[in-house]
């Protein structure tokens, strides 16, 4: 997961959010089923526009592009099936691409690594396998940062063949194309950076 830096609230969001959420609420306690939706289609292309910026059209799971290879979509940090509260949060809304969000789908855990946290650094975490594309849990940190590390690789699927089989063609077209890349041009920028 790469470090990501996250913006003001969008302001069409900032003035709905309450309002938003708590029609949300009212409509999930009268309708346990009640399915979830952006009340302002403008104001949803505002909010996944400002993410996709924040992320430069990547995954902020895996890294992977978003737009080009995957479809355009948020994903609920926090599942607004178990925290409506936080369906319309500024902070709990990712981009997101098809496979990670398909992975995850509605599982949620307390030790997931959001990959805003003001404190959240990768090597904290991860190391990556250059000979085989896979992103493990760093052996020599704290216990709790194994812990959610292991969590997070499982949740999102980060290590699912295709994907290190991926990242390690990333690699052999960033260093073949030398001091010409641009990072923010290839996917897996974490694994690329190290």
């Amino acid at each position: 997961m790469f470090k990501l830096e996250r913006g003001s609230w969008p302001c069409c969001l900032e003035e709905h959010q309450q309002d938003w959420t708590a029609r949300y609420i009212v409509a999930r306690s009268q309708n346990p089923a009640a399915r979830f939706r952006w009340f302002s289609e403008a104001c949803y292309h505002a909010v996944r526009t400002a993410l996709l910026e924040m992320t430069q059209h990547h995954c902020a799971f895996c890294d992977g592009f978003i737009g080009s290879e995957s479809r355009e979509t948020l994903e609920h940090f926090k599942p607004k099936s178990q925290f409506p509260e936080s369906a319309f949060d500024w902070e709990n809304l990712f981009p997101c691409c098809d496979m990670c969000q398909s992975q995850k789908r509605e599982k949620y855990h307390a030790a997931l690594i959001k990959p805003d946290r003001p404190d959240y650094d990768f090597d904290d975490y991860f190391i990556c396998n250059f000979d085989n594309g896979e992103v493990a849990v760093a052996p020599d940190r704290l216990a709790e940062n194994q812990h959610a590390a292991a969590i997070t690789l499982e949740t999102y699927g980060l290590n699912l063949p295709m994907r290190k089989k991926e990242r390690l063609r990333q690699l052999r077209i960033w260093h073949a194309m030398g001091n010409r890349a641009e990072l923010n041009e290839f996917a897996y920028r974490y694994f690329l950076s190290r």
